[in-house]
Parts: structure tokens; sequence; C-alpha cells
């Protein structure tokens, strides 16, 4: 990744502002969430938030458990949902090209850091279709790594069961819980020391869910609903 250039922020906070002030009492109601751990995640200076990934609906979890500007590595794909899409980019999200090398996206990224901003990134790449937490992709170690940022790891859980892969959001919505895990110090720079990094990042995401690891990745762009084998349980 290159080093961090002169960027613009596409987060409009006057925007951010006004979404959270109407959507957070209405999304902690659909989603009866509790938060847990939420004293791991710093109220200033740059942090990443390691997320695990399951629903569209991870975004709007985080969003309203962390009480600060939160911005967000999404598909690029997201912004021609109607209506919503084409604002996603004021209120936070940094739009990526997944399965390819971003160079802009990562270099927003590692600027925004720098000026001390909370970015969610769900580093398995992809929602996992059978609720395991799979093979880690290496762009965050590799982020984390070359800007010297914190990691908390992050999981959402109960949240497929509000908006499942392949389906509308329920209206009824469901409980989901949002659990927080203590700081991470990134990797160094050599892939051995980031390789560790993302295994252990794993490992604990899947403690914090509550579900094994898989081996694979989780597939970018489509595959199949139907749980695969066990794979790795973490420990709690």
């Amino acid at each position: 990744m290159s080093g961090p250039r002169e960027v613009t922020d596409p987060l409009e906070p006057a925007v951010q502002a006004r979404a959270a002030r109407f959507l957070r009492p209405v999304l902690r109601r659909w989603l009866d969430l509790r938060v847990e751990g939420a004293e791991h995640v710093p109220t200033a200076g740059g942090v990443l938030l390691a997320a695990t990934h399951q629903s569209h609906a991870d975004s709007l979890a985080l969003g309203t458990a962390v009480p600060r500007p939160v911005h967000f590595l999404g598909d690029r794909r997201l912004l021609a949902w109607p209506v919503v899409g084409r604002h996603l980019p004021r209120m936070g999200m940094v739009a990526l090209d997944r399965g390819r090398g971003d160079v802009d996206a990562m270099d927003l990224l590692a600027a925004l850091l720098g000026r001390g901003a909370c970015v969610v990134i769900y580093p398995e790449g992809s929602r996992s279709r059978d609720g395991r937490v799979h093979r880690l992709r290496s762009g965050l170690a590799r982020i984390a790594a070359a800007t010297g940022t914190p990691v908390v790891p992050a999981a959402v859980a109960g949240i497929h069961a509000v908006w499942p892969i392949g389906a509308r959001p329920r209206l009824r919505g469901g409980q989901v819980t949002v659990r927080f895990a203590a700081q991470m110090e990134p990797p160094s720079s050599d892939a051995a020391s980031r390789r560790r990094f993302s295994l252990d990042l794993q490992q604990r995401l899947a403690a914090l869910a509550g579900v094994p690891t898989a081996d694979d990745f989780s597939p970018v762009g489509g595959g199949d609903v139907t749980p695969a084998s066990p794979g790795r349980r973490a420990d709690r």
C-alpha cells in the first residue's frame, strides 16, 4: 500500500449527525440492540474496528453502537442502491472495488486514520454465508501495520436473522448484540507478523461471536448459503 497522500474525505459531519439523530433511536428499537465491551472503543484518535460480517445490517448495528462518527469500508456496488446509495459516502462509507487492489480507497483510509478517524473494516472481505468466521484477507493487517493503528475486534451477533443474505430486511427486527474486545496492537510490516496478526484476530472474532472459524475465504460477490463443514471452533 502506498503512503498517505492528499485525499478528500467524502463524509459530511452535518449529514452524518442528522442521520444519527434520526436513525439511532429507530435502529436501537428495530435491532433490540445490546452493546458489550463499549469501553474498548476509544472516544478519540485513529482506530480500526475489525468486525464479523453476515449482513448488510452490520454497518447499521455498529454505527448505532459506537457513539462517535464512524467510517465504513463498503462495496462500491452499494452506491447503486435506490435513494440511499448516493448518500452513503456523505455518511461515512469509503467505496471499495471488492476483489481488486483499490489504491484510492486504501489511501483514503490511511489518511482518515492519520486524522484520528474511527474506521470499520470487515476483514473477511465479504459476508459469511454459513455463520463461521472465514480466513481473513490481508488488507486490514496491511493498513494497521502501515499506519500504526490499533485494532478493536467486534462481533455482531444475531444480525443474520434480522437481514438475511439474499432476502429483504425483516420489518419486525430481532435481538442483536454488538460485542467489542480489547485493543490489539498493530503488527509490524513484515509478512510473517501480519499473518500471525490475522490468525490471532480471526480466533478472537470467532470467540466473540461464539462460532467456529473456517480455513477458506468467504466468497466475494456470491456463494451458497448452505453451511459448510464445521471448521475450527475458537476458544471462548
